[in-house]
């Protein structure tokens, strides 16, 4: 999730040490440091509970899904902006500290969620859906759990909500070492035009398979049809980092067009468009409009929307949103049988879902945390 998202992951990666030399005169250094913001973390508390909310079938979050489109946006954005600072800092990038850090932000939470699910599944289950669920911690674990919810004969199971973050890890293990052997060769306009490049031709390859015989699920769990989402906000992060926006008509026209992009997304997540219409142009619109918005939000200060994302409750959701949606599915299927009101059971969903978020964060998370500040990174 980041990281969802918000919406981040590693298996079993060989931890290189990679540093290259520049191959071509090196760029300048960037005119924008992300840094920390807390508003950042109040817009993954929002993707994560309007994911929440879709999940627990409340009015108006019928296209909830959309919040994971906002983590995997936010996670190109993020990843990227922290990989250009640290080649602007050092003309390097150091692989092994990158995959280092995933595996301690992710992988620990990730094991804790599993390590439940197996208990469960061992004095719980049995027959068939013991299988599949051995069969979900598997691809849970090994991050390919979006292939399986494509090809697998009953899909993922109570961990179907998994196939986010093996794109998500499949991304990570793909993007740094790319953009690590293109900074010395490229300019960072080439690079962006690169990634745009790419971008347009996942969306024609998305729509393509729409128009074959390509099932709903296919094109939604594929990595192959979602990996512009993240490298949309990529090039958000380039562009920021190369200081373009900071000409006074661009500066202008993003500031206006950030409002209309906000409330495109909002309108989304109250009426979601048709799978066709969502295969078709539905993606590059919800990308545009958030790599619009998260260039804004990461350049501006002082809205309402900032001061409402930085409020302390709402930046606390955003901190422990990777155990809200790691948990959330399962819970909210055992809190779902009880028979209490549906008001009473919403609430119920909610409740305990924080408390088990919040201690897996406090007892999982934080000492896995402080592990990972010795890597020198800011926390993402």
């Amino acid at each position: 999730m980041a990281s969802l998202p918000q919406s981040e992951m590693v298996s079993t990666p060989v931890f290189v040490e990679a540093a290259v030399e520049p191959a071509v005169t090196v760029l300048p250094r960037a005119a924008f440091r992300l840094g920390y913001k807390p508003g950042l973390d109040g817009l993954r508390a929002f993707a994560v509970l309007v994911v929440m909310a879709h999940h627990a079938n409340l009015p108006f979050f019928h296209g909830g899904q959309v919040g994971v489109d906002i983590f995997f946006v936010l996670s190109g954005f993020l990843i990227t902006s922290l990989l250009l600072e640290e080649w602007d800092r050092t003309e390097r990038i150091s692989l092994r500290r990158f995959f280092g850090r995933r595996v301690l932000r992710l992988l620990p939470a990730l094991l804790g969620l599993l390590l439940v699910c197996e208990t469960y599944a061992l004095l719980r289950l049995h027959g068939s859906y013991f299988a599949t669920v051995q069969r979900a911690i598997v691809a849970a674990l090994c991050y390919g759990a979006n292939w399986v919810e494509v090809f697998g004969n009953g899909g993922m199971g109570p961990l179907a909500h998994t196939w986010s973050l093996s794109i998500e890890e499949q991304f990570y293990l793909l993007w740094p070492p790319v953009l690590l052997f293109l900074l010395p060769r490229l300019k960072r306009s080439q690079i962006l035009a690169l990634v745009t490049l790419i971008v347009s031709m996942v969306a024609l390859h998305r729509a393509t398979l729409w128009m074959g015989a390509s099932s709903w699920e296919r094109i939604y769990n594929g990595t192959d049809t979602r990996f512009d989402e993240l490298l949309t906000g990529c090039a958000a992060a380039l562009v920021l980092a190369a200081g373009w926006l900071q000409q006074p008509v661009l500066k202008a026209t993003l500031k206006y067009a950030s409002l209309p992009s906000a409330i495109f997304v909002v309108a989304l997540v109250v009426e979601p468009m048709s799978h066709r219409a969502m295969s078709a142009h539905g993606w590059p619109l919800i990308e545009l409009s958030l790599a619009v918005f998260l260039c804004w939000f990461a350049t501006a200060s002082g809205s309402v929307l900032h001061r409402v994302l930085q409020l302390p409750p709402v930046v606390w959701i955003g901190r422990i949103s990777y155990g809200l949606y790691l948990w959330h599915p399962p819970l909210f299927s055992q809190v779902g049988g009880w028979h209490v009101p549906y008001p009473a059971k919403v609430c119920l969903m909610f409740a305990v879902t924080l408390g088990v978020a919040a201690a897996s964060y406090y007892s999982i998370e934080m000492p896995f945390l402080r592990l990972k500040s010795r890597l020198k990174s800011v926390a993402c």
